[in-house]
């Protein structure tokens, strides 16, 4: 019951939407009650003999009174003079007139609360999803490198639909279903206070069955849907090495790990979805075993004349009534244990801490004009030191090149400075501003980055090169496209720079795609550039191609460039080499060859002349 009112509570957020829902719901269960009531004298006019209907008719109630007695005489004595005078035949068409008008208006009732249980559902699955969103968006890197995006990707998808079923399931356990079993078991007492007493010993019987079988289902939900992010992640990974796999012959390697984990997942979730699926047979059943209960005690009290066949039956006509709410309720202890383990993780990413954020009184007031600082600059990632006691300086203007072997801490340096990771020790000042006292957008805002790695978007070339501008210059977007040597290809597309480039940018070349890059980087026209890597991955041709555009885009900026090729890092006005994290050389390309050390045995390595 616990993780019923855990979820119940998302919901209450939802104030006005949920009290239209609770009103329609009481509307509805009072409809309900009436409708069924109506059985009674529906029953009455159909097997009572006309002297029996005499015999009420005659037999006047006396002075009208809120008690059970007086009100069921009462509509006994009106029924019986009505059948006499206008007809059985015309009251009973009264009286299912009456049922029609009633059961219609439960309909209608039922119909609005559910419409307003959509909305409550979908609004709260909304936010959820819009924050977990965000959430993926403003976390740092570093919660990337420990989570997997399969893993990520299965919270949007199995998590939030989990979370979703389960709200709708507890929603009505909690704000619909009581009600019905407060309404029906109110009637009941007025009918039979025996017969009722006797279903309410029976209740705890059922509900211990019924958390007994529940009981582990949410600690094997969450496991089942950490393995279903596992997959996800599995499956993914596949479709970004289906090169690889192939030309390695790797499928059945590949295939057999999927297998193995997929049988896990199989065993897992069985074991979940049987316990889910025992509910509704399992609730049906204990309510067979109470409907048997009750005949045999309520037959007897028939037989001894302390209830009439018809009050009976309409007693036993609302007691089966009651199954429906209560099978609900258990199916909902059932779903709301998937969803809470599924509430539970997603909780874990919107609950993460950013740690990377803007301080209360962070500046915009910074203009680039001196000089970036690296003073004293350690990092450590899992404890393990990426750099150590770093320090140098990056002129306005200045063109500065970072170089060292794989793993030296080049491109960490550079995501210092963009602060997708935070120093450990030291800082990084920009003009007598700490970054860290800067507002991220801001910072961000000075910077222009190009990766080895093309990261385009499944949109058009205009939206790419224009990327994060909503409302951008179309002339301006052509501009940038002719300085990075990238004009003359789009206009040969398709639809040219409406043309969608796919997923991303699958269907242009690597050089293509590097060009669009610094297209975008000269469109956003930064005071400080980061150039990682950036011609690396290309052939001869496409690397003449791009590097003109680079030099157009490096320009009359201050720049920070990693880079292997001599070609890159020849003009650069100052060469910082690292290695195991540690600044072993600085100086220009003449200097450092002079020195025939580190840079020098660099160059020699990579084969540059």
């Amino acid at each position: 019951m616990k993780n019923l009112f855990s979820i119940a509570k998302i919901t209450l957020q939802f104030k006005k939407t949920l009290s239209f829902n609770l009103m329609f719901n009481i509307l509805a269960m009072f409809f309900s009650l009436f409708s069924f009531a109506m059985i009674i004298p529906l029953l009455r006019v159909i097997f009572n003999t006309k002297e029996s209907i005499q015999a009420l008719s005659l037999d006047y109630p006396g002075t009208f009174s809120l008690s059970k007695e007086s009100i069921v005489d009462h509509f006994n004595y009106q029924l019986s003079n009505y059948a006499l005078t206008e007809g059985r035949y015309q009251t009973l068409i009264v009286i299912c007139v009456f049922l029609v008008s009633m059961v219609f208006l439960k309909n209608l009732f039922t119909f609005l609360s559910t419409f307003f249980l959509s909305d409550l559902v979908q609004s709260s699955t909304l936010k959820f999803r819009n924050s977990l969103f965000q959430k993926t968006l403003y976390l740092p890197m570093a919660f990337y490198s420990e989570e997997r995006k399969g893993d990520i990707l299965s919270r949007f998808s199995v998590d939030l639909k989990e979370l979703e079923l389960s709200l709708k399931a507890t929603t009505n356990a909690i704000f619909k279903d009581p009600f019905y079993i407060l309404g029906y078991f109110i009637t009941l007492f007025i009918i039979s206070v025996k017969l009722t007493l006797f279903i309410i010993v029976f209740l705890p019987f059922a509900g211990l069955i019924i958390s007994r079988i529940s009981s582990g289902l949410k600690k094997k939900s969450k496991l089942g849907q950490e393995n279903a992010g596992n997959m996800l992640s599995m499956t993914e990974e596949t479709l970004y090495g289906l090169r690889i796999i192939k030309s390695f012959s790797a499928q059945q390697f590949i295939y057999n790990r999927f297998k193995k984990q997929s049988h896990y997942l199989y065993k897992l979730m069985l074991s979940v979805t049987r316990k889910v699926y025992m509910a509704s047979p399992v609730s049906e059943f204990l309510g067979v075993i109470a409907t048997a209960g009750v005949l045999l005690y309520g037959g007897n009290l028939v037989f001894e004349n302390e209830i009439q066949p018809d009050v009976f039956i309409g007693y036993l006509i609302l007691f089966s009534q009651l199954i429906t709410p209560f099978k609900s309720i258990s199916k909902a202890i059932y779903d709301s244990s998937q969803g809470i383990a599924a509430l539970d993780r997603i909780n874990s990413v919107i609950g993460e801490n950013q740690k990377i954020t803007d301080k209360p009184e962070a500046t915009d007031n910074i203009q680039f004009q001196e000089k970036i600082e690296f003073n004293n600059i350690h990092f450590k990632y899992d404890e393990k030191e990426i750099l150590n006691n770093v320090t140098f300086h990056v002129l306005r203007g200045e063109t500065v090149a970072l170089v060292g072997h794989s793993g030296a801490g080049k491109t960490t340096l550079a995501d210092l400075l963009i602060r997708l990771y935070d120093v450990s020790e030291g800082e990084i000042i920009i003009d007598n501003h700490n970054i860290k006292d800067v507002r991220l957008s801001t910072l961000r805002n000075l910077m222009g980055v190009v990766s080895q790695e093309s990261i385009l978007f499944n949109d058009n070339v205009f939206r790419n090169i224009a990327f994060g501008d909503d409302h951008f210059d179309k002339e301006k977007v052509i501009d940038a496209a002719k300085m990075a040597n990238a004009h003359e290809f789009i206009i040969s597309l398709e639809n040219g720079y409406e043309t969608n480039i796919g997923d991303g940018g699958n269907k242009l070349s690597g050089g293509q795609k590097q060009r669009i890059s610094i297209a975008r980087a000269l469109y956003k026209n930064p005071q400080i550039l980061i150039l990682d890597e950036a011609t690396s991955s290309l052939d001869t041709e496409s690397e003449k191609a791009v590097q003109v555009a680079l030099d157009r885009l490096m320009k009359n900026r201050t720049s920070l460039v990693i880079a292997h090729r001599l070609s890159t890092i020849q003009n650069a006005q100052k060469i910082v080499v690292l290695d195991k994290g540690k600044i072993v050389e600085m100086g220009t390309h003449e200097e450092l060859i002079t020195k025939n050390q580190y840079y020098k045995r660099f160059i020699d390595l990579q084969s540059i002349k």
